[in-house]
């Protein structure tokens, strides 16, 4: 079944490269698919539908949103539904605000899974 991880990630700026690159680092990895093997506790949620992930994001740029002079959040959640929906593949959505780093990602679970879904959200 196809389905979507989400992983959120807030911090005052972009972890380095070595932090990223460990498993056991609570932070954003450098490349995506290493999501699933990160701590659990990043792990926000499990989505069965491109709707539903897509719902998700649209709830973290609200609560989150970038900067006025980054991509407005609705670009940013058209690309997203873009790729969730006609091409299943992962939404990867890291921006800044005026006092963080932001990354709200959604990772098309095609192996390990580290939180089968268990429902239809």
């Amino acid at each position: 079944m196809t389905h979507w991880h989400a992983y959120s990630y807030t911090g005052h700026m972009r972890p380095p490269d070595r932090e990223a690159r460990d498993p056991l680092s609570p932070t954003p990895p450098l490349v995506i698919a290493e999501w699933l093997g990160k701590p659990r506790s990043m792990l926000a949620g499990t989505h069965t539908s491109a709707e539903a992930a897509a719902g998700w994001l649209e709830q973290q740029l609200a609560e989150t949103p970038p900067m006025p002079t980054a991509l407005p959040a609705e670009t940013v959640l058209g690309y997203a539904r873009a790729r969730l929906a006609e091409h299943p593949g992962d939404a990867v959505t890291r921006y800044y605000t005026a006092g963080s780093y932001v990354c709200r990602d959604l990772v098309r679970c095609a192996g390990r899974c580290p939180q089968p879904p268990t429902g239809g959200s």
